[in-house]
């Protein structure tokens, strides 16, 4: 039997924003890694065919394989390959670059490796048997585990479903695991408390089976099976401190958490200087101080760059 599916792949695979840097994410066909202020997708083709070979599902001739085009697609772009298509660099990877900079609300990213412009789902064989395209799923080896918690910092609550026999929580924060986090049944609905690190997560309710975003959240993203998952945003309170500038009159705090509105953050004044305490969803964050009305990056930090004006910033981390 000839593969006739090769022209097209979908691959998921997940990352994270750690720190000031990305650790290196492998995958069954590629991986992508940091290279100073951008992150490299990169496919490899070789590796595709070592794989598609071990599985079993299917011989093919990959001399007429035919990868002419690969592109990336994520929940970063909307699943989109517009803007993303790779460049070959040798006879069997391709890779894109992208500014760090365009990664405003990881830390748990998934993409997929377009080929051809279509989309091929590897195949799972006891569905292939029934002519059923099954989806193949990445696990990110980096995920740690969400902590079940009456102390824990989110709530989860359902309204309604009280007929339902059991509901489960799935969402970017566990694999999308079908089984770890059953909800607690309520008098009003369902519930569960999870101890969650800063960051943009996507999450499912599950009732008896059935798949659905959650009712009482408007904020939705659409996902790789092109229907939608709801959006969870967890911050945490950060401190931003400047030193010195004892006589300053007035200090304000701007950045890309507030639009760099001049007028919304005013700092306080201490001892050594001045600071303000801002609740910071995890990700990377670009800001400045303003004072006296003079803009300036933060001396204590190192971390600087420039945006797309050629304006200098400085940046942090919240994870």
């Amino acid at each position: 039997m000839q593969l006739k599916y090769l022209a097209s792949l979908v691959f998921l695979c997940a990352g994270f924003v750690a720190g000031a840097q990305i650790d290196t994410a492998k995958s069954v066909y590629g991986s992508y890694f940091l290279d100073e202020e951008e992150v490299v997708f990169e496919f490899d083709r070789q590796v595709y065919e070592k794989e598609v070979r071990a599985s079993g599902i299917a011989k093919a001739d990959f001399a007429d394989l035919g990868i002419l085009q690969v592109a990336t697609g994520g929940n970063f772009n909307n699943w989109s390959e517009a803007g993303w298509r790779m460049r070959r660099i040798d006879d069997n990877r391709f890779q894109i670059r992208k500014r760090l900079d365009d990664f405003k609300d990881a830390p748990n990213w998934q993409f997929r490796f377009l080929i051809n412009g279509n989309f091929w789902l590897p195949l799972d064989s006891a569905l292939l048997k029934k002519g059923i395209l099954g989806l193949y799923d990445i696990q990110n080896p980096h995920l740690p585990t969400p902590i079940v918690s009456d102390s824990g910092n989110v709530l989860f609550t359902l309204k309604g479903y009280r007929d339902a026999r059991q509901v489960i929580l799935s969402g970017t924060f566990n694999n999308w695991d079908e089984q770890a986090i059953p909800m607690h049944r309520t008098a009003r609905g369902w519930e569960i408390r999870l101890t969650l690190a800063p960051g943009v997560y996507e999450y499912k309710f599950i009732a008896d089976g059935t798949w659905f975003e959650d009712p009482a959240n408007s904020e939705k993203r659409i996902n790789q099976h092109y229907t939608m998952n709801s959006v969870l945003r967890v911050a945490k309170p950060v401190r931003f401190e400047l030193n010195g500038f004892q006589n300053a009159g007035k200090v304000m705090l701007a950045g890309t958490f507030n639009n760099w509105n001049p007028n919304a953050l005013s700092m306080q004044h201490s001892e050594t200087g001045w600071w303000a305490e801002v609740p910071l969803i995890g990700g990377k964050h670009h800001y400045k101080f303003i004072v006296d009305g003079k803009w300036m990056t933060d001396p204590a930090n190192r971390l600087i760059e420039s945006d797309l004006e050629g304006n200098h910033n400085s940046v942090i981390f919240v994870q």
